[in-house]
């Protein structure tokens, strides 16, 4: 193996590995080493290179990863890989990784060949951005341990206490320090029980009823909200482009699915 001539340079290594991954390029085989009937070919190493997360520009690391390529190889095509091979759980590994490599190749070939109608983009851009607009909040909260004690701070507030003052007191929350002070932030940044309490209140207005989440239960007073400008069209294009492939690659799933018989079978209910 040490005399084997094996010189690929960095860019033309790096171009193979990505290309035989990637599938966008078509790579001719190209046989590098033959081990009893099985060839070793560039997409091989290529692939084993990728998969083992190295790819030297010297000859001297090339022929060590190529070596280390024959070895396994040797190894799985052996009577005691063979033998190893037949294990239900090897058996099963393989099976699976081959059908996940198949199953990720056909969905980047399926988003690579979607055609991206800019009616389309314009229509997605349109009902995410422009319908009904954004808006963002500042708020401050009181978190408590138990409806109760949100009840009290409720009342308490009703009688005129200053929100700020009680979240100092009583906030069982990070928050506590700084009166409950929450700054600007956007309906998705928070949890959904909290951003649709918050939304439904006004400008100046506190919660008249404890809003539950998973971190407890919570008295909000919105101080103020904001419109949110739509971001420039150009600078969500990729997004939108990526949804529409994801849509052709469902439909695509859903078109195989239809031909497709599925049975459930040896499942039993968990306890």
């Amino acid at each position: 193996m040490r005399g084997i001539g094996l010189r690929i340079s960095a860019a033309a290594w790096c171009l193979l590995v990505s290309a035989t991954v990637a599938g966008e390029e078509q790579v001719t085989p190209q046989t590098l080493v033959k081990v009893d009937d099985f060839a070793i070919t560039n997409l091989h190493l290529a692939l084993f290179a990728s998969q083992t997360g190295r790819a030297p520009d010297d000859a001297e690391g090339q022929i060590a990863l190529l070596n280390e390529l024959v070895n396994s190889v040797m190894v799985a095509n052996s009577a005691q890989g063979r033998e190893l091979a037949a294990h239900p759980e090897v058996a099963a590994a393989l099976e699976v990784a081959r059908i996940r490599l198949i199953a990720q190749t056909f969905v980047r070939s399926q988003m690579r060949q979607t055609k991206i109608d800019e009616a389309r983009l314009r229509e997605l851009y349109e009902s995410e951005y422009l319908a009904g607009g954004g808006q963002e909040f500042k708020a401050r909260h009181i978190l408590l341990d138990s409806e109760n004690a949100a009840l009290e701070v409720i009342a308490d507030l009703d009688k005129g206490a200053d929100f700020a003052t009680l979240a100092t007191e009583r906030s069982i929350g990070p928050s506590k320090s700084v009166g409950g002070d929450l700054g600007w932030f956007e309906p998705a940044a928070m949890v959904p029980e909290f951003s649709a309490a918050t939304a439904k209140l006004a400008d100046g207005a506190y919660s008249k009823a404890p809003v539950k989440t998973q971190f407890g239960w919570h008295v909000i007073l919105r101080e103020a909200s904001r419109a949110l400008p739509p971001p420039d069209f150009d600078s969500v294009r990729p997004e939108l482009e990526r949804r529409i492939q994801q849509e052709q690659v469902a439909k695509a799933i859903d078109a195989i699915r239809n031909d497709a018989r599925i049975e459930v079978q040896n499942l039993e209910k968990a306890d």
